[in-house]
């Protein structure tokens, strides 16, 4: 289990490790370099990606372990669990990263279902809002640090504290997916081993009923009277029809253009009949 602990911490957070160790070059060395400053922003966007998206971290760990549609199956699931949730300023929800993670190692090495799977995504959410919680603490004491350095003039000090106060957040994120894998998997799978048949049919109608949760939380964000139309004929396409999703997709963005078109279009109207 230690091989499969390792790529799973890499997933969680390694590579991050690599990328904060390559920003570290030009700030040691004080000197401009284009092709590594490249290599960070795509890096960087890369990680952005990821961090957002429990569906590509997920996948990558299927992938990663052997089996691609678990990952999909579950990426998917926490994704849409997660779809109105997001990071608004100094306020940190559950992170959902390293629970999709974790959840689709457990499916794939402890023979989990998908249903008893996404049931251990919340609470690992949790915890890594907590551990998010004490990196975020953890920096304050790195912002007082960096306010003396800015007082003595120290600009590369300044630069060194600016290029690891992320690595709290990486490291945090591999000791828990390393952890997690290296001792949890015979735990979760004993516990899943005494769990009912009933409880664990109704844990895979619960992971079904939770992506409407995540909509609903979504719908309140997006809520408008503009809105609500496109909402209900979007519904109504995909209820009625056998469109699937990438053309409903498509169809949705020719309806948006078509809508700017027009409102823009009435727009310059108006202002040429004021004129």
């Amino acid at each position: 289990m230690f091989k499969e602990a390792l790529i799973v911490a890499f997933i969680a957070g390694g590579w991050e490790l690599i990328t904060i160790a390559i920003s570290m070059i030009p700030v040691l060395s004080q000197k401009d370099n284009i092709f590594i400053s490249w290599i960070i922003i795509i890096l960087r966007g890369l990680s952005s990606a990821m961090n957002y998206s429990p569906l590509i971290v997920a996948t990558l760990t299927g992938f990663a372990l052997g089996d691609v549609k678990t990952g999909l199956l579950i990426g998917s699931t926490v994704q849409l669990m997660f779809i109105g949730v997001f990071i608004v300023g100094a306020s940190l929800p559950p992170n959902p990263h390293v629970a999709s993670i974790l959840a689709t190692a457990f499916a794939i090495l402890g023979g989990l279902n998908q249903g008893e799977a996404i049931a251990i995504v919340l609470p690992i959410a949790v915890l890594s809002q907590m551990i998010s919680m004490l990196v975020m603490t953890i920096n304050t004491f790195l912002c007082h640090w960096a306010d003396g350095m800015a007082e003595d003039g120290n600009a590369r000090g300044i630069d060194i504290l600016n290029t690891i106060n992320t690595f709290g957040w990486a490291i945090g994120e591999v000791i828990a997916g390393f952890l997690g894998i290296y001792f949890g998997v015979e735990l979760v799978q004993k516990i899943v081993d005494v769990i009912p048949e009933y409880i664990s049919s109704g844990l895979g109608l619960a992971a079904g009923m939770l992506p409407a949760l995540g909509f609903g939380m979504l719908l309140l964000i997006i809520s408008s009277k503009k809105t609500w139309p496109f909402f209900f004929i979007g519904f109504l396409i995909a209820t009625y029809t056998d469109m699937n999703a990438v053309a409903i997709a498509i169809l949705g963005m020719c309806i948006a253009l078509i809508y700017d078109q027009i409102t823009h279009s009435k727009g310059f109207i108006d202002e040429e009949t004021s004129v």
